[in-house]
């Protein structure tokens, strides 16, 4: 790239070291660089007095007796050769960041998730490009508040949306957020939120209605369409999220519907890596549904969990910050444009801060701090009538019978029959075959324990196997034994509130007593060959150093 010559800069370093044609070292002399600044190093200037330059930016950072040092990383095109040792380097200029990131788009055209980290410069990055997203990070780390600034970016286009709410908090998508004046929001005329009323009063319709409308009624130029799970059983949650799903994704093939995006949080726990019928219609909407405007918006706290296929097709990351070894490594492994040298960056973010990578960006991660939201933030079974005035109370409520007064007694009547049967209870051999696949799981779980002693042994023996510092193995074989703890309470639960067609489980029964004791059984084993793998692995270690210290 070149610019007209102007005012000379100060420099803020100098190269040294070794330098290539994609990276450098820098040492800095004095000057406060921090780890998100962007710089510059220029090149001969061409006959019309237009500089060469290229735009880096830093991957690591340390101090040594030279100083402060850092190596960098070239964006964009790069040169022929590599740099000569002793150029100075300069703190990029607004506009070179703009060009090389190409974070200033026409805002009609685009969506603004917030600020370049260390710049007051507005990411404006363009719809078009946006693809499939895939918005992850641990709990605490801004992952919801980042779909919900994205679902107000695309109200503002008028952009249809479905929101399956597992927890009910995007309801407060209707009311204002906490730096405007207290009361509605801008979009409150825009969202129809589905909920059991009899929990949720802040619903606008009640839930068993969902299925006798026309997915026309539920994509709409200009209408956001919440779906508030909140206070159904997680076995129900599915059954409507699959059942919807595939009513939708049908619809959008046949451009009965416009394009739309559809917003799934917690999606690991629709389509996990245990194969079911609303796993098959996300990855359906993974896959194929961008071709025929089903676009999707997939949310997680746990990559690692969700379907390999489904976490394939992300085009757009947003990655907040994980702690996890092992979501991390996959976060890698799947994003576009992350590297091995990402792990601590995605480790160190903060609160609100997010690595944006993928199609949405020029082959060139940026990190954002996530903007402020316009409507308020929601928690678990957030209320809106709490903040809505009297006369948008109504208004939703004349909605409500715009909506359904179009409707038949018998197209009502269908829908809430069909509601109604996702809610009945569980046939006995419902629970014979829940129970067989938790004995299955279980035996699996067992193999597993199994490796894990044949690997101690190994390393006990001094084989030649990878030395790791931390056993990933380990700690998969712990999430799993929660995820299927938790279904397993789950399903006793449900069968001990009894039934003329449900199993009778109490506590002393045979095949709980059995469940329960596999599991706190498996349970005991990895904590002990967690402890065994990490001393043997300690010890082969220090032999190792030892042996390396004989040979010189």
């Amino acid at each position: 790239m070149s610019e007209e010559s102007t005012q000379e800069e100060k420099p803020v370093g100098r190269l040294t070291g070794k330098t290539t044609t994609h990276t450098v070292t820098v040492v800095f002399e004095g000057a406060p660089v921090e780890r998100n600044n962007y710089l510059t190093i220029y090149g001969e200037r061409d006959e019309e007095g237009n500089k060469e330059y290229f735009v880096l930016y830093i991957t690591d950072m340390w101090t040594e007796d030279k100083g402060r040092m850092a190596k960098l990383a070239i964006l964009g095109e790069r040169p022929k050769r590599p740099f000569e040792i002793g150029l100075d380097v300069f703190m990029a200029k607004e506009e070179q960041i703009a060009k090389i990131l190409g974070i200033f788009n026409p805002p009609e055209e685009s969506v603004s998730l917030g600020n370049l980290i260390g710049y007051p410069y507005e990411v404006y990055l363009l719809i078009k490009n946006f693809g499939r997203i895939f918005i992850t990070g641990k709990s605490g780390s801004g992952k919801s508040y980042t779909m919900g600034v994205l679902c107000e970016e695309f109200l503002k286009k008028g952009i249809p949306l479905v929101i399956l709410d597992r927890h009910g908090e995007y309801g407060s998508l209707k009311v204002a957020g906490e730096d405007l004046p207290e009361g509605e929001s801008e979009f409150v005329d825009r969202i129809v939120e589905f909920s059991d009323l009899k929990k949720n009063k802040g619903g606008d319709v009640d839930i068993e209605y969902l299925f006798s409308l026309k997915p026309s009624d539920i994509v709409a130029p200009n209408l956001c369409t919440v779906v508030n799970l909140n206070g159904l059983a997680l076995e129900v949650q599915e059954a409507v999220a699959g059942k919807l799903l595939k009513k939708l994704y049908d619809a959008s093939t046949t451009r009965g519907i416009p394009p739309f995006y559809l917003f799934l949080d917690e999606a690991h726990l629709f389509a996990g890596k245990k194969q079911t019928e609303t796993c098959e219609i996300v990855k359906l909407f993974a896959q194929e549904g961008r071709k025929f405007g089903a676009n999707i918006v997939i949310g997680t706290q746990r990559p690692q969990l969700l379907d390999t296929t489904i976490r394939a097709q992300a085009g757009t990351w947003v990655v907040h910050n994980l702690s996890d070894i092992r979501d991390i490594g996959i976060t890698i492994s799947s994003a576009e444009d992350l590297s091995n040298e990402n792990k601590s960056d995605i480790s160190g973010l903060d609160k609100g801060q997010a690595i944006v990578c993928g199609e949405a960006v020029k082959g060139i991660p940026l990190f954002v701090k996530i903007r402020a939201r316009r409507t308020k933030h929601g928690g678990v079974s957030f209320n809106p009538l709490d903040f809505l005035s009297g006369n948008t109370v109504e208004e939703l409520q004349k909605r409500k019978e715009r909506l359904l007064g179009g409707k038949s007694a018998d197209e009502l009547e269908t829908g809430k029959s069909m509601f109604e049967e996702m809610l009945g209870p569980k046939k006995a051999g419902d629970y014979l075959n829940e129970i067989a696949s938790l004995k299955v799981r279980i035996k699996e779980l067992e193999d597993e324990v199994s490796r894990l002693k044949l690997k101690v042994a190994d390393v006990k023996e001094g084989k030649e196997i990878p030395l790791i510092a931390t056993d990933e193995t380990i700690e998969e074989l712990q999430t799993q034994i929660n995820v299927w703890k938790e279904k397993y309470n789950f399903l006793k639960e449900m069968a001990e509130k009894g039934g003329d067609d449900m199993i009778p489980l109490d506590e002393g029964s045979e095949q709980v007593l059995d469940l329960n004791n596999k599991i706190i059984e498996l349970e005991a084993q990895v904590r002990k060959y967690k402890s065994r793998s990490d001393d043997a692995l300690i010890l082969a270690e220090k032999t190792i150093a030892e042996l390396k210290k004989r040979k010189k």
